[in-house]
């Protein structure tokens, strides 16, 4: 393994940053704001020590690390055998989504089933059918768990993959999962509790016909990828900065996590999509404080994300601030309901800019009010009205308010989980 330190993420972000890295089965990847180099790289140095890499790179096993706090959930750490099992570069790896592994026989139920496990951030172990660069297919046996931080935070995804023989895999598969207790013994994890994944759609449609029907995995198989996420996980939790800040399994549960601010991981993947300067405020917290702010929003104000989350929005005012214009603000809020005011506020360095600001209420699916969305653009050039309001800064702004309010309403109660239909509401 190269990465004994962050020098091959770097190595391979530059390559990223200058164009390299586009080959894949899919194109989408170009379509969305690319993580820059240090993301990638604080990715890992900011949660685990510097003894990371050589931790990672004693394990033969095919697997990546993933991180959802970044634009369109990225990949930062690729291991060397997932580089010889897809037949891609590290360059071509880091800084895309795990997509790019799919192909035209992939089936789409499996994705789903997925992306449903990332949305209620638990693990999740399924058979699908994946692409190597060179477009050879093969079964790979995909397992995938969250790592967490203290606070119930999701820091990263570990997946691995365990290519599997056609004549091994099955529609009806029968996987042993670990329990919640998983970080305890990893040789306890083939006694775990076995769980039927049913994955759609037929054997025969996902094979070419030179293969033998899927017809079972054996326990070896499924005992191997369950004992590589244990074993990859573990490293990651014992690499941590901070003596048991992260942990394999969730400590608190998802409603208290989102009680102390911390925003669900499938949200943080919608929001980091956003390419403006908004900020999530929760009212169900003193004071309704940010739980979230974008890259936009820290450039422009100056102000780092630590330095913003946890506080309210006020401290953007300033001595020249309209006290009518705050007052609006208020009011719109305690009747939760949106509000749009230009008002003149103050970045770190002290220096003012005028706001045209946007503030909406974004109600789960309950139709309790769970954010309030503030989205920010900066006019102090423009030629508007004190108050007024123009129909390309109000798009844009309706428009990410918009796709927050999906996001919320697409999970579960507050926020947590997406609501599943059942055969009646179907």
């Amino acid at each position: 393994m190269s990465l004994g330190s962050t020098s091959s993420v770097m190595d391979a972000g530059e390559k990223l940053q200058m164009g390299g890295g586009s080959g894949g089965r899919t194109g989408s990847f170009g379509k969305r704001r690319a993580p820059k180099l240090e993301e990638l790289v604080n990715s890992l140095s900011r949660s685990y020590n510097e003894k990371i890499g050589q931790a990672l790179g004693q394990h033969e096993y095919n697997f990546v690390i993933s991180d959802p706090r970044l634009p369109d959930h990225p990949i930062v750490f690729a291991s060397e055998g997932f580089l010889r099992m897809s037949g891609y570069d590290r360059e071509e790896v880091l800084g895309r989504n795990c997509r790019f592994l799919q192909g035209p026989d992939t089936d789409r139920g499996t994705v789903v089933e997925i992306r449903d496990a990332i949305r209620e951030e638990r693990a999740c172990q399924v058979r699908i059918l994946n692409y190597t660069k060179q477009g050879s297919s093969f079964w790979n046996l995909f397992h995938m768990t969250p790592i967490f931080a203290s606070d119930g935070r999701v820091l990263h995804y570990v997946g691995v993959q365990t290519p599997i023989a056609s004549e091994l895999a099955t529609e009806d598969l029968a996987v042993e999962l670990p329990n919640e207790g998983m970080a305890e013994d990893c040789t306890e994890v083939a006694e775990q509790t076995s769980v039927n994944i049913r994955l759609r759609g037929g054997a025969e449609a996902l094979v070419d016909e030179d293969e033998t029907v899927p017809s079972s995995v054996n326990e070896a198989v499924k005992q191997k990828a369950a004992l590589a996420v244990q074993r990859v996980a573990g490293e990651l939790t014992q690499s941590s900065r901070v003596e048991g800040a992260l942990q394999q399994n969730r400590r608190i549960g998802l409603t208290e996590s989102t009680a102390n601010g911390v925003v669900n991981s499938s949200l943080m993947l919608s929001l980091t999509r956003i390419q403006q300067s908004l900020v999530l405020a929760d009212p169900s917290l003193p004071d309704t404080p940010i739980v979230h702010a974008s890259d936009v929003f820290c450039e422009l104000t100056g102000y780092s994300r630590e330095e913003v989350v946890g506080r309210n929005c006020r401290f953007l005012q300033g001595p020249g601030t309209d006290p009518e214009a705050v007052r609006e603000i208020r009011e719109a809020i305690e009747g939760e309901r949106p509000c749009t005011v230009r008002i003149l506020n103050y970045r770190k360095d002290n220096s003012p800019f005028w706001n045209h600001l946007h503030v909406a209420p974004v109600r789960s699916a309950t139709g309790k009010v769970a954010y309030y969305v503030g989205v920010q653009l900066d006019v102090s050039d423009a030629d508007i009205p004190m108050r007024g309001d123009t129909m390309t800064a109000h798009a844009k702004q309706l428009s990410a308010v918009g796709v927050v309010r999906v996001a919320v309403r697409s999970l579960q109660g507050s926020g947590l989980r997406r609501t599943l239909k059942t055969p009646e509401q179907s």
